[in-house]
């Protein structure tokens, strides 16, 4: 019996210890309202509490039971979490103030905080910070003027997502303007309640201008004023298991304004396993509104309350609307719904994408014409000769540890092949990597000398290649594939190159260079590369002059049309060790 008291007081003395250093880790924001003598406005203590939890690196904020009011914007970018115990109320008492806020966070979690008033209450970003994953769970959101959770796009860039992973879940919203705003590249809203806003006009509680999925939500709407509805889409959006509720009969769950894209995969609108009721927006009482038309709709396995799957607004003009979506681009689909009009899709539609003018792509003044493109071509081959090549032999640095060296370019015209378009086929006649548009319509190439232009006809652009085919190298002779570019002033842009084993069809990214050092020396180790240590082998190249580059820390450029890379020398080199 004293044996089992005794385990029984070391569990639950361990169960305290690991309590106290759980907590330990965060700055508790109590503290610093109790030395300030317990002041009514609570906001410049806990900026105080924030700036020491970043002075101490514990990055973690602590609210521990209570009320806390606050006057002004607290920003929260000098941590890392921030925690409350119990769901302490967190109130802004300025309507058009935040109450959260940061765009300059990389990763962040709110969890266990419930929030009153203000403008946003929750408003995190990022300048397009790669792997960036924002975390809001288990919070309460009421009052809020503007949105409860808003993932904030780069300032000043009303068409660039953020880069990262935004989740929100286990939360409530109640009486909120709007639920969230994403412009997330990739966001989830799962397993929350939502109670809307009564007496919002023409306003959506969700905004979605990125990717997002919603999942598990139980929605309780209040149709009471003009043109309601749940979700604007501007991206790719997925609901599956939401309620779209029947109180006051509903409004409308999907209002699309995103158009399809004529030649790539562009933006999709899925509702699965979903209860739509939205006879409580006369103009829009359907499940998907279309102001524009998506490449793929799809309604499945939903209960459509007296209301249509889709409906398209009457000023489209759908005879013309989709001339030149190439094959496979679009899917409309509303199989396995029920409801009194659920196997119906607006026939004007269908017709109209069946019977679309398929025809070339008319890239209008995006793109160099053919006579453009020649005398384009022609002027930056005469000025090709202003560029001298480097004369001292390159060595090999992109990558490597600081201050570690890799292969050294071979100078001895015995020891390396070239490859140029007097030796092998360059390739323009590929489609892009995911997309139905020829390589061609975005670049083109002439040789110059002994060196070759590779010119953009596109302002920006995606991933374009130069299929380089049919390469056999000697593994035991030549293993190192090496090139080199002149910097010819071009700031935008990268360069980046994957080499494919033709026989094993094996293929792998040698270099995707964002950075301003894409004008050194290059050269890999095929037998490295593609795992062969010895013999004859033949290799594709695929090489791109992909549209945006960092030119700088700060500055990210893009190529424009007209503008080109210089391609000194791509070649087959021997082994140092070899010599």
């Amino acid at each position: 019996m004293v044996f089992r008291l005794l385990v029984s007081l070391g569990i639950c003395m361990l169960a305290i210890l690991v309590n106290a250093q759980q907590v330990s880790g965060y700055v508790n924001v109590r503290d610093y309202i109790v030395k300030a003598g317990n002041p009514t406005d609570h906001t410049e203590a806990i900026r105080q509490a924030i700036a020491d939890s970043s002075r101490a690196r514990n990055f973690g904020l602590l609210f521990p039971p209570g009320d806390y009011r606050i006057s002004d914007t607290i920003d929260i970018s000098a941590v890392v979490e921030v925690v409350g115990q119990a769901y302490p109320r967190i109130t802004q008492t300025n309507p058009d103030k935040d109450i959260f806020y940061t765009f300059t966070t990389w990763r962040m979690t709110v969890r266990g905080l419930s929030f009153h008033g203000g403008r946003d209450q929750v408003a995190l970003g990022n300048q397009n910070t790669d792997q960036g994953f924002l975390v809001v769970s288990d919070c309460r959101f009421f009052e809020a003027n503007g949105a409860a959770v808003r993932f904030l796009r780069e300032e000043g860039n009303a068409k660039q997502t953020a880069s990262s992973f935004c989740l929100v879940e286990k939360c409530a919203f109640s009486n909120c303007a709007q639920t969230l705003i994403s412009v997330s590249d990739q966001a989830h809203l799962r397993d929350c309640w939502i109670s809307t806003k009564p007496k919002r006009d023409n306003k959506a509680v969700i905004e979605n201008f990125g990717v997002l999925t919603c999942q598990n939500i139980l929605g309780v709407p209040r149709p009471t004023h003009n043109d309601q509805r749940w979700i604007d889409n501007y991206g790719t959006l997925s609901c599956k298991t939401f309620r779209f509720g029947g109180e006051g009969a509903g409004f409308t769950p999907v209002v699309n304004y995103a158009k399809y894209y004529p030649q790539e995969f562009g933006p999709s609108i899925l509702l699965e396993d979903c209860f739509v009721s939205a006879l409580g927006n006369n103009k829009r009482a359907c499940a998907i509104y279309l102001e524009e038309i998506p490449n793929q709709i799809i309604v499945r396995d939903c209960m459509l309350g007296g209301v249509p799957a889709v409906k398209v607004n009457p000023k489209l003009d759908l005879k013309t609307y989709f001339t030149g979506v190439r094959p496979g681009m679009l899917r409309f689909d509303i199989g396995g719904s029920f409801g009194e009009f659920a196997g119906e899709l607006p026939e004007a539609m269908i017709k109209a994408a069946a019977n679309r003018k398929i025809g070339s792509i008319n890239y209008g003044d995006k793109q160099l014409n053919p006579a453009q493109t020649k005398k384009a071509l022609a002027s930056a081959v005469a000025a090709a000769k202003r560029f001298p090549s480097v004369k001292e032999p390159g060595v090999m640095t992109y990558g490597l540890p600081q201050g570690q060296q890799g292969h050294r370019q071979i100078t001895d015209p015995d020891k390396y092949l070239e490859i140029t378009p007097k030796t092998h086929h360059w390739d323009l006649s590929e489609m892009l990597d995911g997309l139905t548009e020829l390589c061609s319509a975005y670049l083109a190439i002439a040789p110059a000398g002994d060196e070759v232009v590779v010119m953009s006809r596109m302002d920006g652009g995606s991933w374009p290649h130069i299929r380089i085919r049919n390469i056999t190298v000697d593994l035991d002779k030549t293993p190192f594939l090496t090139w080199r570019l002149k910097d010819n002033g071009v700031k935008g842009g990268h360069w980046a190159v994957k080499v494919t084993n033709t026989d094993t069809e094996a293929m792998t990214l040698l270099v995707e260079n964002y950075n301003p050092d894409q004008y050194g020396y290059f050269a890999y180790d095929l037998r490295k590369a593609l795992d062969i240590p010895h013999g004859t082998i033949t290799i594709d190249l695929k090489c791109f002059l992909c549209g945006s580059r960092d030119v700088d820390a700060l500055t990210h450029a893009t190529i424009k049309k007209g503008e080109y890379f210089l391609v000194d020398f791509i070649r087959l080199e021997a082994d140092n060790n070899d010599q």
